[in-house]
């Protein structure tokens, strides 16, 4: 058995930074650079990006390096290894003052990563607790990955960790760092914990974002401020700011500019497209995510049942990334929040194809089901069926080109109401 956090409590951060440049200076007097690391299974890249906006909004010049490719101060780089190198040279000169680092479990499985390096990792999620997902083979190697992971932390850095997922923050992490835990209340469990044992943390209180110790905790903005997570109705995109404010803090980024920076985060979908973009057309919203395992489509699905006004037009696609034995499973999800499910693959008949319509079939009311070839021709059709308040849930297999056909259609990026 694996001993928990509680049993056996990492070192306790002190205290805070100062200032940004207190902490930029404590981490190149350790002979490191100011690069942080974003791990999870979900929600990583926006994470990046609201960093990176909130650094933006700080007057930092950063660097970012996700599944999207390297940015310097916001400019895309040809390639990915020479541009990093030449951003971490840059760090070290400081012509850039700060870099963020997208790191995903496959790779850091396959290759790994060098120990006691990062200043900062933050770890989104890994199974939210679903029993289903803990014994897949790809989370498995997550969980190995993880604890690569944290071993990167370098000693006197920081490892902030999601308290609501017991995969993440219920096992001792292979580091000495200190470590932060992120849930939306502060009374579940693993984080009540650590907050009792004077531990920091980020958490949702009376609508407000706040972080820190249970003592003293600073506020950054109201949940119903977060306009690209449906005013708080999205409640990962939440857990997603808390990570994101708490780490800036960490970083000694002010608190007002959190809170300044949160409620303006506003990401052009293609720099982020297959993570949980709402596109509003005139008639109809849309939302373009990419396909899912039923433990992380559930609060995708979860946030548009607290959206939705009129009917519901769902489009899903190969769903390569969800195993076999979770398709019935998807397919009753979908089939549950739908009017209509637009199913698309070259063989109607085929396993996943069945499977799909299997599990929306077991709803008390399952819906119209159409099925067509090729994804752009399910998204005309989709689009051809919406409605003045209907809404579009697009699971895309390839999230880019399902956005250009809604901004085709006249969709932009909304100022959600």
């Amino acid at each position: 058995m694996i001993p928990s956090l509680l049993e056996s409590p990492p070192r306790r951060l002190a205290s805070l930074p100062g200032s940004i440049e207190e902490w930029q200076a404590g981490v190149m007097r350790r002979q490191l650079l100011p690069v942080i690391a974003i791990a999870g299974s979900r929600g990583k890249s926006t994470v990046v990006r609201l960093l990176d906006a909130i650094f933006a909004r700080a007057g930092l010049r950063s660097a970012t390096w996700t599944s999207s490719g390297v940015e310097i101060r916001g400019r895309r780089q040809s390639g990915e290894l020479a541009p990093w190198s030449r951003a971490l040279s840059r760090l070290a000169e400081g012509t850039l003052d700060i870099a963020i680092q997208e790191l995903d479990w496959s790779t850091v499985h396959a290759v790994g990563l060098p120990a006691r390096v990062y200043p900062v990792v933050g770890v989104t999620n890994i199974c939210v607790n679903n029993d289903v997902c803990l014994i897949q083979d790809e989370t498995r190697r997550a969980i190995r990955a993880y604890a690569t992971v944290a071993d990167a932390v370098e000693p006197d850095g920081i490892l902030v960790l999601n308290g609501e997922d017991y995969a993440v923050s219920g096992s001792e992490a292979a580091t000495r760092a200190p470590t932060a835990l992120v849930a939306q209340s502060k009374e579940t469990p693993l984080l009540r914990a650590h907050l009792a044992a004077g531990g920091f943390g980020a958490w949702c209180d009376d609508d407000e974002l706040r972080a820190g110790w249970l003592s003293d905790p600073v506020s950054f903005c109201s949940v119903s401020d977060l306009r690209f997570a449906l005013r708080g109705r999205a409640s990962f995109e939440v857990h997603n700011s808390l990570t994101a404010a708490a780490i800036a803090l960490l970083c000694g980024v002010p608190r007002s500019t959190i809170a300044s920076a949160l409620p303006a985060f506003a990401v052009p979908p293609s720099l982020l497209p297959g993570s949980f973009n709402v596109i509003e057309a005139q008639d109809f919203t849309a939302v373009v995510d990419r396909a899912a395992p039923s433990w992380f489509l559930r609060s995708v699905l979860r946030a548009l049942g607290h959206h939705k006004q009129g009917r519901t037009i769902t489009v899903v696609g190969h769903l390569d990334r969800v195993p076999e034995s979770d398709l019935m499973e998807v397919g009753r999800l979908v089939g549950r929040s739908s009017d209509v499910l637009v199913l698309h693959s070259h063989d109607p008949d085929g396993l996943q194809a069945s499977l799909l319509r299997q599990g929306a079939a077991l709803n008390d009311v399952p819906p119209v089901v159409i099925h067509v070839p090729t994804e752009r021709r399910a998204v005309t059709r989709a689009i051809k069926l919406l409605r003045p308040g209907d809404t579009g849930l697009f699971l895309a297999d390839d999230p880019a080109s399902v956005i250009r056909s809604l901004q085709r259609a006249g969709g932009s990026a909304p100022h959600l109401s």
